[in-house]
């Protein structure tokens, strides 16, 4: 999902009760925090919420050579030769939430850094259901950017790089991101993915 502020006392009610028991939050530490639209909500107790920040904001060239932000999937294998710890201790926090219960992943759109983690993970043959083929990567992504979209088209405060793109531009969009996409999870498999958390895990021993 997009961010977790959009989300009012009702909704984090229903997210328990479909199971919920892990959120998981991959935003900068600035962008966490409330907005003056956003919902007054309480947290139930039953949900923990982690935070494991997918870049680091000090990062500089970083953020030149992907500015204003990144905002497609050209920009994951930077995100990963940049920051591949951070991406590293995401996906592993993700595939770890899974045994103790249902578990939401999140950036601020919920499209491109949660399908960034998502899409590790979803690579990994040991995960419950097995590593996704390519139609259920698609229908993840396709899912947040369709998310996204929507709330362009409905929130009264505009975005100050992004809009809401009708049907025909978004599908046009949405094709461009896929192929991207696709491009990246081919040169991610499964048995690479585990060497990145397997190289994370063995440099926090050492």
């Amino acid at each position: 999902m997009g961010r977790a502020e959009w989300v009012d006392s009702t909704g984090w009610r229903q997210m328990v009760n479909d199971g919920v028991s892990t959120v998981i939050d991959v935003r900068t530490p600035p962008e966490i925090k409330r907005r003056e639209l956003d919902p007054e909500a309480e947290v139930p107790d039953e949900v923990r919420q982690i935070h494991v920040p997918v870049e680091d904001v000090d990062h500089e060239p970083f953020w030149e050579r992907n500015a204003p932000y990144p905002m497609h999937p050209d920009a994951y294998h930077d995100t990963l030769a940049t920051f591949g710890d951070r991406v590293a201790a995401a996906v592993s926090t993700l595939v770890d939430s899974w045994e103790a219960g249902g578990t939401v992943l999140h950036c601020t759109a919920g499209r491109d850094r949660t399908s960034l983690i998502m899409g590790l993970a979803l690579q990994l043959p040991n995960i419950p259901g097995g590593a996704a083929d390519w139609e259920e990567h698609k229908r993840v992504y396709a899912s947040g950017a369709y998310g996204i979209n929507e709330h362009h088209r409905t929130s009264p405060i505009p975005h100050p790089y992004e809009s809401y793109l009708e049907p025909e531009a978004f599908d046009r969009e949405l094709a461009d991101r896929l192929a991207s996409y696709r491009t990246f999870l081919k040169e991610w498999p499964g048995e690479r993915v585990q060497e990145l958390l397997e190289c994370r895990a063995q440099t926090e021993k050492a």
